[in-house]
């Protein structure tokens, strides 16, 4: 999936593989994945892959796009603890929210924490890295039908 690819701020998210090659017989265990990450925002360039979302976390991606498409999604507001994203997961490392519907354009923030922020910011849990991407509703459909493909090859085990 991709976002932004051509304009200041793009990101490229793809999974790669389940975290664990041979299920156990857990529904958690048996279904996360490795998410691979190419980010470059305004200030910082980086790559990540770390196991952090589940295979049904992972298909909530292309739904809240659609939904982000469709103008269902409310803006999230800047306040004082930052920003509350309005698709969040287990695992902190990735989360999404609506910067603003301006005509066409859409902003959408991708948020990271933990593992999947750039290098140097800090590493608190509670602390994300997040940057604004613009895009289209027809940009937002064609990034959710790119995630379900690729999400095709890994099934909840």
């Amino acid at each position: 999936m991709q976002l932004g690819v051509g304009t200041r701020a793009s990101v490229t998210l793809e999974p790669v593989r389940y975290e664990f090659a041979t299920p156990a017989g857990d529904e958690w265990d048996d279904n996360w994945l490795v998410i691979s990450g190419d980010v470059s925002a305004p200030d910082a360039a980086w790559q990540f892959a770390v196991p952090c979302l589940t295979t049904f976390e992972a298909k909530r991606i292309s739904a809240w796009l659609r939904s982000v498409a469709n103008g269902d999604i409310a803006v999230s507001v800047i306040g004082n603890a930052g920003v509350v994203p309005s698709l969040e997961f287990t695992e902190p490392n990735l989360a999404f929210s609506v910067g603003s519907y301006q005509g066409v354009s859409i902003s959408v923030r991708v948020h990271f924490a933990l593992e999947s922020m750039p290098i140097g910011q800090s590493g608190d849990d509670r602390d994300q890295f997040w940057f604004e991407i613009a895009v289209t509703a027809a940009d937002l459909d064609s990034s959710a039908d790119e995630w379900d493909e690729a999400l095709s090859a890994f099934p909840d085990r």
